[in-house]
């Protein structure tokens, strides 16, 4: 093993390998985290008399740091799964023949696993290596976004139906944004503008019927095979709500946001396949369902631009700083997308802290 990562690599993770592969030789190749904690690894099994090389990914999750360094806001009474909500949820998923990474092999807790290696294109990767065939991947995007959608809890499963993202939760995340990735804290705006998200978060919350939510659906959290398949990972926080929140994280996505030549037609694909296969309610006129979107996307823009400068400040990674113009981008792009946003742009756009940017 690489002893640059002493101290890094568990003694916990050691086990696991060693129980897996009995000892069998390997390389370790850290690989750049997210902003979670979590840890992968990617392991390189030597090739020997009787076993072909192998490559699997070693994801080690840290302590949980408190609330506010939490991965996301999560009440300990909501939906609480019998095991690791990692473990439960891609079991399930994987029961129900939908694209996740296999598990092999891991502690009960789930803190380590030796996962399916995916390789290292990511959607984004892709959607700038081909752009000819943006259309038909986002479309394959959409596809599995309309069938995890369709998907149904099962007995085992239940307890995700008490996960639910609430209007606390939305309120939740707009305040994350003020907290973070707006200017002047303590003022008569930042007030306003609270009551105007606590209005906000009312409407999300109520207005239509829950599906599955995987609650980061975006460029980044899907992978390319070498198949051409889609694979879906970091789905953790997977709970019960809006279908129009994973929609607008894909859509208006803080990082490769749709481009305005493909964007009606794939707001409009969403909408009638949605329809048609009951995800959407059948008398949601198209008018109601892009004006709810526009909203959904606005509030998960603001979230986005908020947990950016939180990782910077909070948990000393500046990496994500350079996505924060564009969701501002995003945000002024809805107000004009969609008329009825514009009295939140108005009340947003002096609020909007800059990002100081290494050249």
């Amino acid at each position: 093993m690489n002893p640059d990562l002493k101290g890094r690599f568990s003694d916990d993770a050691m086990q696991v390998l060693s129980s897996w592969k009995k000892k069998r030789e390997f390389q370790v190749n850290p690989l750049t985290g997210d902003a979670s904690n979590r840890r992968y690894y990617r392991i390189l099994f030597n090739k020997t008399l009787s076993d072909p090389e192998e490559r699997v990914i070693l994801m080690e999750r840290k302590a949980p740091e408190g609330f506010k360094g939490s991965e996301e806001k999560s009440a300990p009474t909501e939906g609480v799964p019998p095991g690791d909500a990692f473990v439960e949820i891609g079991n399930f998923l994987k029961k129900m023949n939908f694209p996740v990474p296999s598990i092999f092999f891991g502690t009960e807790d789930g803190s380590v696993l030796v996962q399916e290696d995916l390789g290292d294109e990511t959607l984004f990767m892709a959607l700038k290596k081909f752009p000819e065939q943006e259309l038909a991947l986002r479309n394959h995007a959409i596809a599995l976004l309309l069938k995890l959608q369709g998907l149904s809890p099962e007995a085992e499963m239940d307890w995700i139906r008490k996960r639910l993202f609430s209007e606390d939760l939305y309120l939740w995340e707009f305040d994350h944004f003020l907290e973070y990735g707006a200017v002047g804290q303590g003022s008569l705006d930042i007030d306003n503008a609270r009551v105007l998200f606590e209005k906000e978060s009312i409407v999300l919350a109520s207005r239509l019927p829950e599906t599955l939510l995987h609650r980061d659906y975006h460029s980044r959290n899907l992978m390319k095979a070498d198949d051409g398949r889609l694979i879906v990972i970091d789905f953790q926080d997977m709970r019960m709500g809006s279908p129009l929140y994973d929609l607008s994280s894909f859509l208006f996505d803080a990082y490769r946001p749709v481009p305005e030549p493909l964007l009606g037609e794939l707001v409009a694909r969403y909408y009638h396949e949605a329809v048609g296969e009951g995800v959407l309610p059948a008398d949601l006129s198209y008018g109601d369902y892009r004006n709810l979107l526009a909203r959904h996307a606005f509030q998960r823009n603001l979230k986005a631009c908020g947990r950016f400068f939180y990782i910077d400040e909070v948990k000393g990674n500046p990496a994500y700083l350079e996505s924060v113009p564009q969701t501002h981008r995003n945000l002024e792009f809805l107000s004009v997308w969609e008329p009825s946003i514009h009295p939140l742009w108005k009340v947003v756009k002096p609020l909007l802290k800059e990002p100081v940017l290494e050249a």
